[in-house]
């Protein structure tokens, strides 16, 4: 089972692709990073090479996009342009394909880009419209998709792995998945029961300590453990990020990197 680690929250506003985690990350131990894909939407190819080699010089491959969506892209409802949403599918792709990515974590559609009138169960149409191109296109790139819950504060459609499940099984694709965040899972009460019935499309995990979102330290190892193992206990094989804000990256991740190696099963 592979470790990895999440860039996102070790962005900064004068780093904000987190460039100097790279090396610290690599040295760390963690077996694939885990980049933005809303953050090098908008790279040029000059950009997105010199972004590459820093983990080509690394030796930390990059092997799972999230935060998939660029802000305000409607994925359903009546403000979801078909023609816009395969321009992004394209451009996703073709990003996966430029940074060696095999699998695509993405929140469901957000609230704030539909109207106010608009139940789940109106856009649900076309948001699996829109996961069925998506899917069908990602197979022919040998991409995964995942479908992660975002907890409800933050105005996703998709908060439970519940809800993630009827769009998982309506699309009825082998490349599209759903998974669970430790944060968000944790924060919106979700049920345990539902992971464990539907673990076979748990395509993803990403952990942090819950209290402020942080690396899991050796104080945090008996939530830490308290969460996942149930999960390896029910057959969880995938890929592990942790997804967390550091305090001190030189020492966070590498003695996080070195617990959680000690609770994945060998």
């Amino acid at each position: 089972m592979k470790s990895g680690i999440c860039l996102l929250l070790l962005a900064t506003n004068h780093d904000p692709l987190a460039r100097a985690a790279i090396p610290t990350a690599a040295k760390a131990g963690y077996d694939y990073a885990e980049v933005s894909l809303a953050r090098i939407y908008s790279l040029s190819d000059n950009q997105l090479s010199d972004y590459r080699s820093l983990f080509l010089q690394s030796g930390l491959p990059v092997e799972v996009f999230n935060n998939a969506v660029p802000k305000g892209l409607a994925l359903a409802g009546p403000g979801a342009d078909p023609q816009a949403l395969s321009r992004y599918i394209d451009r996703a792709l073709y990003l996966a394909g430029f940074m060696g990515v095999s699998m695509i974590t993405m929140s469901g559609p957000n609230r704030l880009t539909v109207p106010s009138d608009q139940t789940w169960m109106d856009i649900f149409p076309s948001y699996i419209q829109f996961l069925k191109e998506y899917t069908d296109r990602a197979a022919e790139y040998g991409v995964s998709l995942v479908i992660e819950p975002i907890n409800e504060e933050e105005h996703s459609f998709i908060s439970t792995v519940s809800t993630a499940m009827d769009a998982v099984m309506a699309v009825n694709r082998p490349n599209l998945m759903t998974m669970i965040d430790s944060y968000h899972f944790t924060k919106q009460k979700d049920d345990p029961d539902t992971v464990i019935r539907n673990i076979s499309h748990i395509g993803h995990i990403h952990y942090a300590a819950q209290a402020r979102r942080s690396y899991p330290l050796e104080s945090d190892m008996d939530d830490c453990r308290q969460l996942l193992t149930p999960l390896f206990d029910a057959g969880y094989k995938g890929r592990i990020s942790i997804e967390a804000y550091a305090d001190n990256p030189e020492q966070d991740l590498p003695q996080s990197a070195r617990l959680l190696g000690e609770i994945l099963p060998k």
